[in-house]
């Protein structure tokens, strides 16, 4: 018997079975008999036999009219009766391995072992061929399984169809298990069960959900991530909405023109604040010097001559002879709101030489290319402001055009989003009556940072708003010298530049509505004696200076050194043994000092500074002064302010300095209460372009100390051999500033 036929016969037997066992207590008596053909006779011998289903057995009968015991295999007269017959009186055994023996019992088979055998309905993952459908109790899928005994397991089969829901079923027919459209995530409308005993949802509505569905461009808040420009309607911009078929609705979008060449111009660019960090403080204007245009500006970008620049991604216009304000995005408060803040990691405004370009669907609108003060004014906390008679996109192109801001709006000096000032060249004021206001005696350690005011009366400057009325050309200093001695004529003062006190007015101690009152820091110095200090004050930018004491009268009786301030510096504690543990002269302004603290204890770095000595000078030309703590064994990270962000991240800056930065022939100190911890290169030496030794340089390279270096060079006066103590890595790597790794 070949094997499909086999198979066909063992399916129609199990069936059979299985109804009969699963139903003993019906009415189930007449058991169609399935002919069984037994292959095992040879020639023209034949036997035929029924296979009989039973609910407890299965038994094989032949022709013959004898019957055999359901369960002993033995005739109704007691006696064996042989189960086939052939023609020639011969008997045989049927080769199948479900038929019975020549006896006439039933030989079963052997329970999991992934084949259904005679007496089984399945076994293990061979169910006969049968499905939850074909067994024909009603059920309509589902999984159908065997039992660990060998009978089907119709646990997983489903009955959709009998308005009940049985397990895997959502629903059937009417009973939606309580649900509704709302209740399976739509809005409203009639939630209906599908033949599969699914929910069919195609009568819900999910419009109002505020989440864009299947069908819907729309849905409240939610565009989808478009706008009016998105669409492809010729819409430059405006507000897209939502309406109530969560359809778009356009009633809020424009199609105003974007500008093209000289349309919109640059006005004004402050790239060097200096009241705020340039990460707080940059900004930049632009003007539509049009009679009647309004533009559209949304998806217009901004780029500076390295930076890929920003994108104006909201609606923005600009109407005839307005202003709008560009920024850094920010959380301190900048003086002013700008008409859009842009991302500090995609775009900076370079302190020395930069572009700032304006494009607007692929056509160049306007760009200024400012020059490091080649032609360009390079003023500190003073915005470079374009005279109105230039307001043109040629004539912005011409460094000339272009002076200080002189309107202070936050300390520094501007007018954003406002008109600018004609450029008339810097004023000069004369300082009618000047004063050291407070402290007028110190006595700290040296190193020691103080508080120092000075107050300043200028007619027709200071008396108009009762609180600080500010100039640029308008500077304070505190300053200290030899005891005894007189600053307008000794070579020994030092000065520090101050800044109008932001917290000057009527509440403040000894107010005086007409003068304007000055902050400066006065570090205590060294060595360890007795100075004194003082005030200075300029009208004309730092031409010329009047010197104030601290007595009452101030100058208006002259400088008189027994009234000046009158200091005090001991000795303070011995600085830490710190040292310069990597240094980047990277491209641009991308450079940065590490200071390391071997020490095992934290360091006040109260006292300490970093100064720059450019081009084999023997005076410092920049200072940095530091302050803190210093952890021990950890490092600070010093950086040019106008670090690109791209190379190395600001926020991973201790301190930000503004300022120039030094280049591979500049000599870089480090020191604390006076004392030279560290030197990299040689004070009053310039070497060319760099000290380059061994191919270890200062141009152009990243240096490591080695970890054989526990102290610095305290000599900065020794010729300076960079490959004895440092490592060189390629320009611009920053990998490890912030944590001390040594090769």
């Amino acid at each position: 018997m070949t094997e499909p036929i086999r198979k066909a016969l063992r399916m129609d037997r199990v069936k059979l079975c299985f109804l009969l066992a699963t139903c003993p207590l019906l009415a189930c008596t007449d058991v169609p008999e399935v002919p069984v053909v037994d292959d095992s006779s040879t020639g023209d011998e034949s036997t035929t036999g029924t296979v009989t289903v039973t609910p407890t057995t299965m038994t094989t009968t032949t022709a013959d009219s004898s019957t055999t015991d359901a369960t002993t295999g033995v005739d109704s007269t007691g006696s064996e009766s042989d189960s086939s017959s052939s023609s020639d009186s011969g008997s045989s055994s049927s080769s199948d391995s479900g038929s019975s023996s020549s006896s006439g019992e039933t030989t079963g088979g052997v329970c999991g072992n992934d084949d259904q055998d005679p007496g089984e309905q399945c076994d293990g993952t061979d169910l006969a061929g049968y499905n939850c459908v074909t067994l024909g109790m009603g059920f309509t899928g589902g999984e159908l399984a065997c039992a660990a005994d060998c009978t089907f397991d119709t646990s997983a089969c489903l009955a959709c169809g009998n308005d009940m829901i049985d397990a895997g079923e959502d629903c059937d027919g009417a009973d939606l298990g309580g649900n509704d459209c709302a209740s399976v995530g739509f809005v409203d409308g009639t939630l209906a069960c599908a033949a599969d005993c699914t929910f069919d949802t195609t009568s819900c509505n999910a419009c109002g959900n505020g989440v864009v569905d299947a069908g819907e461009s729309c849905d409240g808040a939610d565009l989808g991530g478009m706008g009016c420009a998105d669409l492809g309607m010729g819409f430059t911009g405006g507000a897209l909405g939502c309406d109530m078929a969560c359809g778009y609705d356009t009633t809020g979008c424009t199609n105003l023109p974007w500008p093209v060449a000289g349309e919109v111009i640059i006005t004004e660019i402050m790239q060097n604040p200096q009241v705020l960090l340039d990460a707080d403080g940059e900004w930049f204007e632009v003007f539509n010097p049009t009679m009647g245009t309004v533009f559209q500006l949304g998806t217009c970008t901004f780029e500076g001559a390295a930076d890929l620049g920003f994108t104006i991604d909201v609606d923005l216009t600009i109407g005839p002879m307005e202003y709008r304000t560009f920024a850094v995005q920010s959380m301190v408060d900048q003086g002013f709101v700008a008409d859009y803040q842009w991302p500090p990691m995609q775009y900076n405004l370079t302190n020395t030489s930069d572009t700032v370009r304006l494009t607007c669907g692929g056509v160049i609108v306007d760009e200024v290319s400012y020059d490091d003060g080649a032609t360009f004014p390079d003023p500190n906390g003073q915005s470079m402001s374009l005279d109105p008679s230039s307001y043109d996109a040629v004539l912005n192109d011409d460094g000339t055009n272009w002076c200080a801001g002189s309107q202070s709006y936050n300390g520094d000096f501007g007018t954003p989003g406002t008109a600018n000032p004609v450029c008339m060249g810097p004023a000069s004021y004369p300082i009618d009556f000047c004063r050291l206001q407070f402290p007028t005696l110190v006595d700290e350690p040296e190193g020691t940072d103080v508080d120092v005011f000075g107050r300043v009366f200028i007619g027709g400057l200071t008396d108009i708003s009762g609180v600080n009325d500010p100039a640029p050309e308008v500077i304070g200093y505190v300053g200290h010298g030899p005891d005894g001695t007189d600053p307008a004529i000794d070579p020994g003062w030092v000065w520090t530049a101050g800044v109008p006190n932001a917290g000057y007015g009527p509440a403040s101690p000894g107010y005086e509505a007409n003068n304007d009152e000055y902050h400066a820091v006065l570090s205590v110095p060294s060595p360890p004696g007795s100075y004194d200090f003082a005030f200075r004050f300029s009208g004309d930018g730092g031409a010329t200076f009047t010197y104030c004491d601290g007595q009452p009268a101030g100058n208006s009786d002259g400088y008189q050194p027994a009234n000046a301030g009158q200091m005090t510096s001991q000795p303070g504690a011995p600085p830490p043994p710190m040292f310069f543990s990597e240094y980047a002269e990277g491209s641009s302004n991308n450079k940065a000092l590490e200071v390391y603290n071997p020490s095992g204890v934290a360091a006040d770095l109260t006292s300490c500074e970093i100064r720059f000595y450019f081009n084999g000078a023997m005076a410092a030309t920049t200072t940095i002064p530091l302050g803190g703590m210093l952890a021990a064994d950890d490092v600070l990270v010093v950086c040019d302010d106008s670090i690109d962000a791209a190379v190395f991240a600001p926020m991973n800056c201790d301190v930000l300095a503004a300022g120039t930065f030094y280049n591979g022939d500049d000599a870089i100190e480090l020191a604390c209460s006076g004392v030279t911890l560290d030197v990299i290169g040689q004070i009053g030496f310039d070497p060319g372009a760099e000290w380059l030794v061994g191919g270890v340089g200062t141009q152009d390279e990243t240096l490591r100390r080695s970890c054989t270096v526990a102290t610095g060079d305290a000599n900065g006066f020794d010729v300076f051999d960079p490959s004895l103590e440092w490592a060189s890595f390629p320009q611009n790597t920053f990998a490890d500033f912030g944590q001390h790794i040594c090769p």
